[in-house]
């Protein structure tokens, strides 16, 4: 066993996620009840932020069930080699403010994998390194992940990395 260079509980892992959905959800509830009690506004208005609040809290509880099956399926590991660490420019917030997001870019045999990880994660690892990493696929509710040789991953859940034997990323 490798220098573990970064580590995270699930809960850590999932933690945006879940804060997303429960701001959906948020956001639905608030939506519904305002439709229901506030007898001020118009029909129309009312009816419009019913059906709002409606496809939201739909949303957000089929986000809920995607997290879900995510968790409970469980981690997966591989081995695979650091090709690149990349940052990315995403746009966040109302005001047209941006957030970094930090990659490392891998490939294990046929399969490339881009792992978006914690800044200190980013920071500590090495490019041409062998790293194992241990992290939560995406799924679908009744599928599992693709299994198919050549694929590309991108990685939001992941819980460990550990430097790893260079023999077990070849």
């Amino acid at each position: 066993m490798g220098t573990v260079i970064y580590f995270a509980s699930p809960f850590q892992a999932f933690l945006p996620t879940f804060g997303t959905i429960a701001f959906v959800l948020l956001i639905a509830i608030a939506g519904l009840l305002s439709a229901l009690l506030n007898r001020r506004q118009s029909r129309g208005a009312r009816l419009g932020l019913g059906i709002a609040g409606g496809f939201l809290l739909i949303a957000g509880c089929a986000f809920a069930a995607f997290t879900l099956v995510s968790l409970q399926s469980g981690q997966k590991t591989v081995s695979a080699m650091l090709n690149e660490k990349t940052t990315a420019q995403d746009n966040c917030g109302d005001d047209g403010g941006t957030c970094t997001r930090y990659v490392l870019e891998t490939s294990a045999g046929p399969d490339a994998y881009d792992f978006n990880v914690a800044s200190e994660a980013y920071d500590k690892a090495v490019v041409h390194t062998c790293y194992t990493f241990t992290y939560y696929p995406k799924r679908g509710l009744f599928s599992e992940p693709s299994s198919s040789t050549g694929s590309y991953h991108q990685v939001d859940q992941v819980t460990r990395i550990e430097a790893a034997d260079a023999a077990s990323c070849h």
